[in-house]
């Protein structure tokens, strides 16, 4: 792939197929834009020349399961023409973009910081004439922007996260949750719902959560595991339900693990307030709750119906498998591939969350 493909010192010639770059820090393995960039890279690289890079050290476990290039000015070494993708707008881009000559250049805007996605936009459009086009995260990020742009959601590997194949033992019932390891993924009043559900004898599961460890006793049926502690996938298998809010803090744009825990099949209960809330029908293939009062009740409701649990996560299932399987999905992928993209193409009907064969 190198060979098609142009480092900063090379001229570009002949007519070899525009490269793809995929760009993003890569530092943080528990983070969702991370994952994004290499799920992205991922697809695409199936496509067309792709390269994944950063400008930055990248985590260990990106640089050994993927070639990730670093971007190294005084070298030499950055990515040159053809289409380039920030996966994000909380990096800074060096001013070796002056010398990238892009084709297209594409910002997908995945966490809610309006004040840098306008820094990130004016740098970027002030070294080159060609507009930035955005891609939304989700819908709730891009009603929060006056941009145009596409919505086009993080990619998960529906071959990795799958149904748990053999079936969980009926005790303890286990209700968990994985994040980053700090305070803003964590909402002030989880600590006072784990205390609940543990005294009603459910256990509690937290990966990512040391950071309110303290906050509740863990004698109790609750444990917290650091962040990366066990592969997500495997983490999942362990529960019955994945519960997940955010602090008031922090606007969760997306949410990744909330579709990898519908992936899979699980049972979710959400705080309303989050870009995954869009494509949750309460009562159909998850839940949405305003209080802690109504999160509790919803979990123990769960524990004691077998049959509600199993129909909510196989619709939870069908849910992503529609979203991402199917000619729409590759319509939305097709959008980087464009050479010259002037106007926003059109995906259709806005993704309804109601499994069809659910109705």
């Amino acid at each position: 792939m190198s060979s098609t493909v142009l480092s900063g010192r090379e001229i570009r010639g002949g007519e070899a197929p525009a490269p793809v770059h995929v760009i993003n820090p890569l530092w943080d393995p528990q983070g969702g834009s991370d994952w994004r960039a290499v799920e992205m890279y991922a697809a695409l690289s199936h496509e067309t020349p792709t390269r994944l890079w950063s400008r930055f050290d990248p985590a260990p476990i990106f640089r050994e399961r993927y070639p990730v290039e670093t971007i190294r000015p005084w070298r030499g070494r950055w990515p040159v023409g053809g289409t380039f993708i920030f996966v994000g707008a909380y990096f800074r881009v060096g001013h070796w973009f002056k010398a990238a000559f892009p084709q297209r250049t594409i910002l997908v805007y995945n966490t809610y910081q309006p004040d840098r996605l306008a820094k990130a936009l004016a740098r970027l459009e002030a070294w080159h004439r060609t507009p930035v086009e955005v891609v939304y995260t989700s819908p709730l990020l891009r009603r929060l922007s006056s941009r145009p742009g596409p919505v086009i959601e993080s990619p998960i590997d529906l071959d990795r996260f799958i149904p748990c194949r053999e079936p969980r033992q009926a005790q303890p019932f286990t209700v968990g949750r994985l994040s980053r390891d700090i305070p803003t993924k964590h909402h002030h009043d989880d600590a006072q719902v784990y205390r609940a559900l543990a005294v009603s004898g459910i256990a509690v599961r937290v990966m990512g959560g040391t950071c309110v460890r303290d906050r509740v006793d863990t004698s109790s049926r609750a444990s917290f595991v650091p962040a990366g502690s066990q592969r997500p996938v495997d983490f999942l298998h362990s529960l019955d339900c994945f519960y997940y809010r955010t602090s008031d803090h922090w606007l969760e744009a997306f949410g990744r693990v909330v579709f990898e825990a519908m992936a899979c099949g699980l049972p979710v209960v959400c705080g309303r307030r989050g870009g995954y809330a869009d494509y949750i029908a309460h009562g159909v293939n998850g839940f949405l709750f305003d209080t802690s009062e109504q999160a509790i009740a919803l979990i123990r409701q769960l524990r004691t119906d077998p049959g509600l649990r199993a129909r909510i996560g196989r619709a939870a299932r069908q849910t992503v498998e529609e979203l991402y399987g199917g000619s729409a999905w590759r319509r939305k992928l097709a959008f980087f591939l464009a050479r010259d993209r002037r106007r926003e193409p059109s995906f259709g009907t806005a993704f309804d969350p109601t499994p069809s064969r659910m109705l």
